[in-house]
């Protein structure tokens, strides 16, 4: 009786470590040397990562993989937080970095219509592989309207200056448009679902 009381106390000890052991999350280390540098957020690349999550203020915003720098075009407070294909990721505590908006070249403007917002991004001397991005915001004050908040993304459009086509990118909420060649001007346009 001694031994299977004693043999039940060592399965339950044994199953307690066992299932605190699996309740701990998996983490890779954090990034590091993260930076703002223009309009671009940049960091040192993870080995083992196979994606990063973008945050601003301190919830999701994008992902990205395979690369190490993210343009910008909303202000606030970025984190990066790097995962890869075995379910590990790093702690959302790691470093930050601020972005204040955009360089004087760039801009946005809005238009709303009831149940959509349209987004406009100008990006102007675009480089070979550089982006524009249009974003739907987190709210938006229309003229005369209560504030409206975006719930998704449905769509988008690109346009040059130049006889440059640019390729198109949708993520979940922004429109990118990447040119091939430099064009003196890009327009990135985000369809905003608001209801």
């Amino acid at each position: 009786m001694k031994k299977i009381v004693c043999s039940l106390v060592f399965l339950f000890v044994a199953g307690i470590a066992s299932s605190a052991a699996l309740a701990q999350d998996p983490q890779l280390p954090d990034v590091e040397n993260l930076d703002v540098q223009g309009d671009t957020l940049l960091w040192d690349p993870l080995e083992g990562a196979s994606g990063y999550n973008i945050s601003l203020d301190y919830r999701y915003y994008d992902t990205v993989r395979d690369a190490n720098s993210y343009q910008l075009s909303e202000p606030g407070t970025y984190r990066v937080i790097a995962f890869n294909n075995s379910g590990e990721y790093g702690s959302d505590y790691g470093l930050e970095a601020e972005y204040g908006g955009s360089d004087a070249d760039m801009s946005v403007s809005y238009s709303y219509d009831y149940n959509s917002l349209l987004v406009y991004q100008t990006c102007v001397n675009v480089g070979a592989g550089e982006s524009c991005i249009a974003r739907c915001p987190r709210s938006y004050k229309p003229e005369n309207h209560s504030t409206i908040y975006p719930s998704k993304m449905t769509g988008g459009a690109c346009s040059t200056s130049d006889i440059v086509e640019a390729d198109a990118w949708v993520g979940h909420s922004s429109y990118t448009c990447t040119v091939p060649t430099f064009s003196g001007e890009v327009v990135a346009q985000a369809i905003c679902f608001t209801r």
